[in-house]
């Protein structure tokens, strides 16, 4: 048996993982966001605010308890859930907002990798985490200040981890993740930016008018195979787009 702990997964790309993940009988999924406690298929949702770092460690502490004494041939940790507002220039944003994102985008997943590993060192014969990252962490995007630092420190958290991992001889895998445009509704979001917000907006929605955003579930595919076949975790920050999926 499998375990796949997922978050942000109502919608979008976290929607497409959880769906496809659950097609495969031997895996068990855990996903955590703000939809209600109760069963989903192969597995169940746990209610959390990831926003709120007192309630997401309750929210793991439930998901623990799941887990006692239970094995598994391998643990994934898929930290998908981001935020890109507030989208503006950095004195025209609010305080509240700036906090929000980088707990949603940068503490959450770091106290989710953090839990992870402590609850799944004798759980799992192979443990892997997965941190949904942006290409916004590798270059500056005018209006995004929250967003691309957040994702910037994601890409540098993942390779201090996994450069504890390799000292510590864990065999924990980790990859922070760029992959790529898509068609979901933070894209959605990014569109109704006004240009005084986000200079680049025209940009984004010749990509939707043109197509070019990736279906989520074409970009979950790959990320499975990828997973599946350990090619995902050559190097602690990487593009979907570069790995051949």
């Amino acid at each position: 048996m499998n375990l796949f702990i997922v978050t942000g997964h109502t919608k979008g790309l976290g929607a497409a993982l959880v769906e496809r993940i659950a097609r495969q009988t031997d895996n068990e999924i855990i996903a955590l966001g703000r939809a209600a406690d109760g069963p989903i298929a192969g597995g169940a949702q746990l209610q959390v605010d990831l926003a709120d770092i007192a309630a997401l460690e309750a929210a793991f502490d439930r998901l623990e308890a799941r887990l006692a004494n239970r094995r598994y041939e391998r643990a994934v940790l898929v930290n998908n859930a981001g935020v890109v507002s507030p989208v503006g220039m950095l004195d025209r944003v609010d305080a509240g907002e700036l906090a929000a994102n980088l707990s949603v985008n940068l503490v959450a997943p770091l106290v989710l990798m953090r839990r992870f590993l402590q609850a799944t060192a004798t759980l799992a014969k192979r443990r892997r985490v997965i941190n949904i990252s942006s290409g916004a962490g590798r270059r500056p995007i005018f209006g995004w200040g929250a967003y691309c630092a957040a994702k910037a420190g994601l890409d540098m958290a993942t390779r201090v981890a996994a450069l504890e991992a390799q000292a510590a001889r864990t065999g924990v895998e980790l990859v922070s993740l760029a992959p790529g445009v898509i068609d979901t509704a933070m894209q959605g979001i990014i569109r109704s930016s006004s240009p005084e917000e986000f200079v680049d907006v025209e940009r984004f929605r010749q990509l939707k008018a043109a197509g070019e955003l990736r279906d989520p579930g074409d970009v979950a595919d790959d990320i499975l195979r990828l997973e599946a076949n350990g090619k995902l975790f050559a190097e602690p920050v990487a593009d979907l787009r570069a790995l051949g999926a």
